[in-house]
């Protein structure tokens, strides 16, 4: 990765050594102090499985609207060391007003990772693509157990839609799950599988990515991630809609309606049968969204998903069950 992917666990654990006792901080304040609120929900659940000592002091973390919360051992315990640490509580829930602590010294590592990200769209290529390669591959991530990543390169013939080669790569996972750092959780791991797609010299000229490309609140999800960085042509298949606005109604199977985000059309909904919700086509690096949803639909037969990604899929899913 050209940005370093932080060992979030020991950030954490430098931030709750800063609360003082008699004092509380929010899920919310530890997540700011990362660098994006949107990791609260993390901390929350990491606070519930970690290392935990004797002297530890997670039990300063609350929700913010005061009420304790959760704990790793039992709820009454955490409750019982506020009080005995003179936290003040009122009516059941700690006072914030009366003892919040929010002063971190942080470096903010989520904020440098956001920073790249939204470097991303002035270095992404978006161009059209009129070719259609004989071969045509798709990326995915699945995993066989929290801390370990497998990752499948699948390369289709793009005219018959089968599986002409494959492969799979296993790599430990070292960030977590916080919505909108996806790329950064699994693009280790896709870079590691395209380093062992360049030595086999199986790099096609177009790879699908399960996930979204420009359809990103930044515009710059994992599919732009990867082809930047890997300087390959990509394009992202969402299962959900991540940002901006499309009209669904009566769609049917075939059908494709464009989506829009801050008055630009960043990709397609595509409905590619009339039993499954639709799909979200959006150009990763160096093609457009016109070339992206021809060469999607191209390659969708019985499937959901385009027939590249059907196929990492299922050898991701498989290889990780072994």
């Amino acid at each position: 990765m050209p940005v370093d992917v932080p060992d979030l666990d020991a950030e954490l654990e430098s931030l709750l050594q800063q609360i003082p006792e008699g004092q509380v901080a929010t899920y919310g304040d530890l997540a700011y102090a990362l660098g994006s609120r949107s990791a609260a929900r993390w901390v929350g659940e990491r606070l519930l499985d970690h290392p935990h000592a004797t002297d530890c002091p997670c039990h300063r973390v609350v929700r913010s609207t005061g009420d304790p919360g959760l704990f790793i051992a039992a709820p009454a315990d955490k409750i019982g060391r506020l009080k005995r640490e003179a936290v003040p509580f009122r009516d059941g829930r700690v006072d914030l007003q009366r003892c919040r602590f929010d002063r971190f010294e942080s470096s903010s590592p989520l904020a440098a990772l956001l920073e790249f990200q939204e470097s991303l769209p002035e270095r992404t290529v978006l161009r059209p693509f009129p070719r259609t390669p004989e071969l045509i591959a798709g990326v995915d991530v699945s995993y066989a157990e929290p801390g370990e990543a497998v990752a499948a390169y699948a390369l289709v013939d793009s005219a018959s839609g089968e599986l002409v080669w494959s492969t799979t790569v296993r790599t430990p996972v070292c960030f977590p799950y916080i919505p909108g750092f996806l790329a950064f959780r699994e693009i280790p791991a896709l870079l590691g599988l395209f380093e062992q797609v360049v030595a086999e010299s199986r790099v096609a000229d177009v790879v699908f990515v399960d996930g979204n490309g420009i359809l990103h609140n930044r515009f710059a999800g994992i599919a732009t991630h990867f082809g930047v960085i890997c300087n390959t042509r990509s394009i992202g298949v969402g299962k959900k809609l991540l940002c901006g606005s499309v009209d669904l109604d009566d769609m049917q199977a075939g059908e494709q309606r464009p989506v829009t985000y801050r008055d630009r059309v960043v990709g397609m909904a595509v409905k590619t049968k009339d039993s499954s919700r639709p799909i979200y086509i959006s150009p990763g690096h160096k093609i457009d969204v016109a070339d992206s949803v021809r060469l999607a639909q191209l390659l969708m037969t019985n499937h959901r998903l385009p027939e590249p990604l059907y196929w990492a899929d299922a050898l991701s899913r498989k290889t990780a069950r072994e």
